[in-house]
């Protein structure tokens, strides 16, 4: 009878011992689980924030290209007035030393 109850309590010692095996292992399923949403959830996140930065950066070049076509036509314009200013003084200067020729 003795051997009778050793073996009950070896198999009720390993029925425990499986128990909290199946627990453990299902806290760590659970917790994987958990963890491979989080990372989800965080690729997610991400993909949002490298899109917005992304519009975000092809706005900010489409403003900056157009600030700079813009400058570049001042520029031209600027160029052009400075040219014919330049122009005009010399042509001023030359007629002032044709008109101090004939003096």
């Amino acid at each position: 009878m003795e051997e009778g109850t050793g073996q009950d309590a070896v198999m009720k010692f390993e029925t425990k011992q499986l128990q909290e095996l199946q627990q453990s292992r299902n806290e760590l399923l659970s917790r994987v689980a958990n963890l491979k949403k989080d990372l989800q959830d965080w690729r997610t996140k991400l993909d949002n924030q490298v899109k917005t930065y992304r519009t975000e950066l092809g706005d900010l070049r489409t403003t900056l290209n157009q600030e700079v076509e813009q400058l570049r036509t001042e520029f031209q314009g600027l160029r052009s007035t400075l040219n014919q200013q330049l122009e005009a003084t010399a042509n001023l200067a030359s007629v002032e030393d044709d008109d101090e020729g004939k003096a």
